[in-house]
């Protein structure tokens, strides 16, 4: 990948869909175009639709327009896309004498072939993710943007579990009606829709024995007593995401959630309190696993199950966090494969989220976003911790 310095790298896509074209580029295309970085430069080409909002809202230090390179002209002679667009990339890159780039892994094949007849040659590049790792100062504050809208959306649906009322079978009653997990959801979601956030993932508001199973969203009544899991993670209009999850219940749950609350809080404080340069994800991963087994319930670790001849896959079965930016879950892993083992650094953001699950009696989890700055850790998250409401 290298010959007197790294390849220029070249992007071909929209910047909607590939975070990496976004952050390269500062630019926000709902349409493919073209950018390179080459040195110091960040040059993109882009049709006459989007060059002049390119040239006012990117960080570029060019925007090119692709009737400079015939566009026009090539697409009248009835070629197909790749050969046109490949065609304006080799112009380009011989404009500024080059003949090697590299690209992304998920380039589109039909026009790397395209562009390789033209004589240029196309270098994979390394895991991009890695280079989104290290948030900037702008990047943490559209992150920090999109928590402040998942709590201020979170505590609307709080107050509206505190104000149900409860039948005598335990079934929450709102505004004459039976509180459904799909009206708690709308009401989540609704609010974030009016903070300049969507919810392409879905909100989580598991009830109940629902909530043993991490990824299961939530239907049917809401009841007293029983927990309620909440996983909000909104994208903002700023393109990045934030993650939060709390578990509460309407009136005092059954001991044996009260319990399990109270071991993951424990595991989640232990956990919060090792962020910091120079820790990897799978040291705090297993203080976690620790924690939790210690307490009666089982991991995934070897030996960390208690009966070994139950089938039943309960206790703490998913990773401790994740890294987020412009996507849900990227870079660094706080777990142990391959990118837990590598030390924080200041400026990631990852979530530590310890749960534990039980089908019989549902699940519990809770989570915190923190940016990892140079002497610890900063937590984005402010919502309470409260189970009983």
């Amino acid at each position: 990948m290298e010959r007197n310095g790294p390849l220029p790298l070249l992007f071909y896509g929209n910047s909607y869909h590939y975070p990496d074209i976004y952050r390269s580029t500062g630019f926000l295309a709902p349409d493919p175009i073209v950018a390179l970085e080459h040195g110091e430069e960040r040059i993109i080409v882009a049709s006459p639709l989007e060059h002049g909002r390119a040239e006012k809202e990117s960080r570029a230090t060019a925007v090119r327009d692709l009737m400079e390179f015939g566009f026009r002209e090539l697409s009248q002679q009835g070629l197909d896309t790749d050969k046109i667009n490949a065609i304006v990339i080799q112009r380009f890159l011989a404009e500024l004498g080059l003949t090697a780039v590299s690209v992304p892994r998920y380039f589109p094949v039909g026009l790397a072939d395209q562009i390789r007849a033209l004589g240029i040659e196309l270098t994979v590049a390394g895991d991009l993710t890695e280079r989104r790792r290290r948030k900037r100062p702008d990047e943490i504050e559209h992150i920090s943007a999109a928590q402040r809208a998942t709590e201020e959306a979170w505590s609307l649906g709080v107050d509206a579990i505190r104000r149900a009322d409860v039948r005598a079978d335990g079934t929450l009653m709102l505004d004459g009606e039976v509180f459904t997990a799909e009206r708690l959801r709308w009401i989540v979601e609704q609010a974030l829709l009016a903070r300049d956030c969507q919810t392409p993932e879905r909100t989580i508001t598991a009830p109940g024995k629902q909530a043993a199973d991490p990824h299961e969203i939530g239907h049917g009544p809401l009841r007293a007593n029983e927990p309620i899991v909440m996983d909000i993670y909104p994208q903002h209009s700023s393109r990045y995401w934030a993650d939060m999850t709390r578990t509460v219940s309407k009136g005092q749950p059954p001991d044996a959630i009260c319990r399990m609350y109270e071991v993951v809080k424990h595991a989640q404080d232990e956990a919060i309190a090792m962020v910091r340069p120079g820790v990897t994800g799978k040291d705090i991963h297993e203080r976690v696993e620790d924690i939790i087994f210690a307490a009666g319930y089982d991991t995934l670790r070897p030996g960390h199950k208690h009966r070994p001849d139950d089938p039943v896959i309960r206790g703490f079965f998913h990773g401790t966090g994740h890294g987020v930016g412009l996507e849900i879950h990227e870079l660094p892993s706080i777990g142990r494969g391959k990118w837990g083992m590598v030390p924080l650094e200041p400026g990631d953001v990852v979530t530590i989220e310890p749960g534990v699950y039980d089908p019989e009696i549902g699940g519990v989890r809770l989570e915190d976003m923190l940016v990892v700055t140079e002497h610890g850790a900063r937590d984005l998250t402010s919502a309470p911790r409260d189970l009983v409401l």
